[in-house]
């Protein structure tokens, strides 16, 4: 199905092109991507629930499985619900109400950052009326993602938090230090960064713990290597980072 993203849906979020299954660290959740992979490419109707912490990987794992699904010629979008919410805020809600009259039309749609509907009763009404017509769609496919799980949401329209219960939940799983030194050493490499286990353990070690402050810190050295010829050091780290 041939759908004018751009034209009709002008807050689509614009797909990263290094948002890709390729470039996501499976280790730990390799049934999960099997299922998203599915999900995007077969025809089957499936709704499923993805959480996991900040920077674990959620927003990446929705971009991945709608692109597949654009590879295989299905219609797909994502959308960001911080981004329609903050269009809502400069323009008003009265310009946007009918933003998800249309969306079932997709054959994929994923809509992240769902914790926010908490306190916004005019947004959670319209997803669920959304809900409402993909339920009664044949084979409709859906993927929402977030922080918190649809039990730990505290949402006033309770028939909308029925709703997102019928989706199937899958949670990204916490990795440990090992892990974290690995997951580190496979972004440096889809960067072009030589990334040793010394130099990965001491950003785990002397860094923030947290994956989204430890990914953030591997983009400020790839725009900084150039003049290290693309290879880590303790020492240049030390320097460069001030640590």
């Amino acid at each position: 199905m041939a759908i004018e993203i751009n034209q009709q849906f002008p807050l689509a979020l614009k797909l990263d092109s290094s948002a890709t299954f390729a470039n996501f660290w499976e280790h730990n959740d390799a049934q999960l991507i099997s299922e998203l992979k599915d999900l995007a490419m077969q025809d089957s109707g499936a709704w499923i629930y993805l959480t996991g912490g900040t920077g674990s990987g959620v927003s990446h794992l929705l971009q991945a499985c709608s692109a597949l699904a654009n590879q295989h010629n299905y219609s797909s979008m994502v959308l960001s619900l911080a981004e329609l919410m903050a269009a809502g805020e400069s323009s008003g809600t009265e310009g946007l109400a009918g933003f998800f009259d249309s969306l079932d039309d997709f054959d994929l749609l994923c809509i992240d950052d769902i914790e926010l509907l908490v306190g916004q009763p005019f947004w959670q009404e319209q997803l669920f009326y959304l809900l409402e017509k993909l339920r009664n769609k044949a084979n409709s496919r859906l993927l929402i993602g977030g922080h918190q799980l649809a039990s730990q949401l505290d949402i006033e329209l309770k028939d909308l938090k029925s709703r997102l219960k019928w989706a199937t939940g899958y949670q990204l799983k916490t990795l440990d230090d090992s892990q974290k030194i690995l997951l580190l050493q496979f972004k440096a490499k889809a960067l072009g960064l030589t990334m040793s286990d010394e130099v990965a353990r001491f950003l785990v070690n002397r860094c923030s713990r947290n994956i989204a402050d430890l990914l953030n810190v591997l983009n400020q050295l790839d725009k900084l290597a150039l003049s290290s010829g693309r290879r880590l050091t303790v020492p240049w780290i030390k320097s460069v980072l001030d640590l």
